[in-house]
């Protein structure tokens, strides 16, 4: 996997992103984060488990230049589809690119293991989510009913990678979810 190092553009300024692999010492800023950014974070034991060598799990964090994780990523790929399970950028740091940094990561470890797609479920409130992943390619094709421990729905969305992984597109979805 690796490390790759990344030019973020932010508001005012360039900066260096590195995009490397999440590693256990990472955790507890990490897990800090989910629980300042999600109503519903995930659990340092969730977050450890991503790191127990599964050969199918793909955890990565973006780090400043200063070294401090700015944001990370946990996507799965098995046989030929990946999964975006959970992306964050703290909010001092977004709309500078680095979400479209580990997404560029996720589609690239997508593509070397020959996935047909990308997936992810986002909530059907999280417009600003929404309309970054429209802009990456993705589009919904399907609502998960009380998806959330809130009860909110899902939105699936998908980005198809080659022919074999297009999926007909949901139409619709908003009307039924304001």
């Amino acid at each position: 996997m690796g490390l790759t190092k990344e030019r973020a553009v932010g508001v005012d300024q360039a900066e260096t992103i590195t995009i490397r692999e999440m590693v256990s010492e990472d955790l507890p800023q990490v897990t800090a984060l989910e629980r300042q950014i999600f109503p519903d974070p995930w659990s340092a034991d969730a977050f450890r488990s991503e790191l127990s060598g599964k050969s199918y799990s793909f955890p990565f964090v973006a780090v400043d230049e200063a070294g401090t994780i700015v944001a990370y990523m946990v996507s799965w790929i098995v046989v030929d589809e990946a999964h975006l399970g959970n992306i964050a950028v703290i909010p001092s740091h977004r709309r500078r690119g680095i979400a479209r940094l580990l997404m560029d990561r996720l589609v690239s470890e997508a593509n070397a293991h020959n996935a047909r797609l990308v997936t992810l479920e986002v909530r059907v409130s999280n417009r600003n989510a929404i309309r970054l992943y429209e802009q990456y390619g993705f589009y919904p094709f399907m609502i998960r009913k009380r998806y959330y421990e809130n009860g909110e729905n899902a939105l699936v969305m998908v980005k198809p990678l080659n022919e074999s992984g297009k999926i007909k597109p949901l139409s619709h979805w908003e009307s039924e979810n304001s």
